[in-house]
């Protein structure tokens, strides 16, 4: 069986690449992606060979797949001419979803035709996504094992952390996003920096000695450095995704705030404590944390939430040859 593979934001091309490891043998696999891409990256970590993008009707024709899967997110739309074309050739699709926000804007909406950039199948990788996607009327949920997260966990929980009593921040393109999306950086009612000023502002409330930035890959840091020189006082370091390794920031930190990122979910299963900071009602917490950890305001943080709260994730999805069959029994109408 041969499967091609397409994608290009971090968050899905984890849960491809950690997929493709996992059955490696059970298939051939051929990746289209960008060099310097967050897929193109791992890939080169993982020792995955891929092909660059290009012209999908040459390269789709040549290889004649039986399926494709391919990634979403926000950065780029890479993914969409080969969708088409396998769409218009009968090759059947997959489109995995990495998180619990955006389903539908990932695939262009509230554009009209957003529709014919859906996949013929939906991959999600727990009965929270697999609730949201079928709200949404995505087309036929499939769950799939999440084996970068089993991995990603199973590794942190070997290394030996080296506490610095800082509180971490996981940072969030979140402008870029609700420009992009919707044509308005401030669409949801804040941004990264508005929020790191709340954090500074009420930083005594955690008891934590410092601050520490990790920066999404995607931003670049300098709105931060400006906002940080009202707060002298405040030791803070800014460090680079690229560079810093995520399981051990989330092990040496005190406490970690962040947004909706997927490794803030991480930190709450490695047993850390976790703050899900939204400050505004116009967005909703999707992640799933208990309702205590979800805060709308810094002000007054309970110290029960300074500790960290026990959270586990359920065993979901089905196995390699199951899911394979599922897509075909559905193609072919059994």
């Amino acid at each position: 069986m041969t499967i091609a593979v397409v994608s290009h934001d971090a968050g899905s091309s984890e849960i491809l690449c950690a997929l493709i490891r996992e059955y490696f043998d059970l298939a051939r696999w051929h990746i289209f992606a960008i060099a310097q891409s967050p897929m193109g990256r791992l890939c080169e970590r993982y020792n995955l060979p891929f092909s660059a993008i290009g012209d999908p009707e040459q390269q789709l024709c040549a290889l004649q797949p039986d399926v494709l899967l391919f990634g979403t997110g926000w950065q780029e739309r890479i993914e969409r001419p080969y969708v088409t074309f396998c769409t218009e050739h009968g090759i059947p699709t997959v489109a995995f979803l990495d998180h619990w926000s955006n389903y539908r804007e990932r695939f262009g909406f509230p554009d009209v035709g957003w529709e014919k950039n859906l996949g013929d199948f939906t991959a999600v990788s727990d009965s929270k996504a697999l609730f949201l996607a079928e709200s949404f009327n995505l087309p036929n949920p499939v769950g799939f094992k999440n084996f970068y997260l089993r991995d990603t966990i199973a590794q942190a929980r070997q290394k030996e952390a080296h506490p610095n009593n800082n509180l971490l921040f996981l940072s969030e393109p979140t402008d870029a996003v609700a420009l992009r999306t919707y044509g308005d950086e401030n669409y949801w009612g804040f941004t990264q920096y508005s929020a790191l000023e709340e954090i500074l502002k009420n930083f005594e409330q955690f008891g934590c000695a410092g601050l520490t930035i990790r920066l999404h890959p995607s931003d670049k840091g300098s709105g931060y450095k400006k906002i940080l020189k009202a707060y002298p006082h405040i030791r803070v370091q800014i460090n680079d995704a690229v560079v810093c390794e995520l399981t051990d920031q989330l092990l040496s930190a005190k406490m970690i705030i962040g947004f909706d990122t997927m490794a803030l979910y991480i930190a709450a299963l490695l047993g850390r404590p976790v703050l899900s900071y939204l400050p505004s009602k116009n967005r909703e917490f999707l992640l799933p944390l208990p309702s205590n950890q979800q805060v709308r305001s810094l002000s007054k943080i309970p110290s029960k939430l300074l500790t960290a709260l026990p959270l586990s994730s359920d065993d979901f999805g089905m196995d390699f040859a199951l899911f394979l069959k599922t897509i075909y029994a559905k193609e072919r109408n059994v």
